[in-house]
C-alpha cells in the first residue's frame, strides 16, 4: 500500500470537530495529513481560526498563505462539508485548489458552490481511504472539457 498526503479543509470555526475526526481516520489508515496539522484553536468563535502551532508573529493572511502552500502540496484534498456548508475562505481554498488540476473529494454534497462536483467525489473517509488504497486520486475535471463532462472514475 503506497502512502497518500491529504489536506481536510471546511469551516474550522464551525465544525472543527468534525475536520478533526476525519484527521484521527485518515492518520489512523496511516496517510500523512499535511493541513491542518490537528492543534488546538487558540480561541473560538473569531473570524480567522488561528491554532496553537500557528507562528504567533504571523499576521492573519501569512497564516493562511502557509495553509494554502499545505494544502496544495497534499495528493488530495478532504472537504468535511456538514450538511454542504463551507463558508468563505474554503470557497477561496477551493477555488485554488480547482485552479491547479489538484484532486478534492467532499464529505456531503457541496451547497451554493458554482462548480459541478461529480458523484464518485462525494465520499467518507473510510471510502475514500479504501478506494485510494491502491491507486490515485483524479482532479474534480479529469480527463474532461470541463464542468459536468467529468469522466474519469477510479476504484
Amino acid at each position: 500500500m503506497s502512502v497518500h498526503s491529504v489536506s481536510i479543509i471546511g469551516s474550522f470555526r464551525q465544525f472543527y470537530d468534525d475536520v478533526l475526526r476525519a484527521w484521527r481516520s485518515f492518520t489512523a489508515a496511516g496517510w500523512l495529513i499535511t493541513s491542518p496539522r490537528g492543534s488546538s484553536i487558540i480561541r473560538p468563535g473569531i473570524p480567522f481560526v488561528r491554532f496553537v502551532t500557528d507562528p504567533a508573529g504571523w499576521d492573519d493572511a501569512t497564516v493562511q498563505t502557509a495553509a494554502l502552500h499545505r494544502i496544495l502540496r497534499a495528493d488530495l484534498t478532504y472537504v468535511v462539508a456538514p450538511a454542504g456548508y463551507l463558508g468563505r475562505t474554503t470557497c477561496y481554498e477551493l477555488g485554488r485548489i480547482v485552479q491547479a488540476d489538484q484532486p478534492v473529494y467532499f464529505s456531503t454534497r457541496p451547497k451554493d458552490l458554482p462548480i459541478a462536483v461529480p458523484d464518485d467525489h462525494v465520499v467518507g473517509v473510510e471510502d475514500l481511504v479504501h478506494r485510494f488504497s491502491g491507486g490515485c486520486p483524479v482532479p474534480l475535471f479529469a480527463e474532461s472539457d470541463g464542468p459536468g463532462t467529468a469522466a474519469a472514475t477510479s476504484t
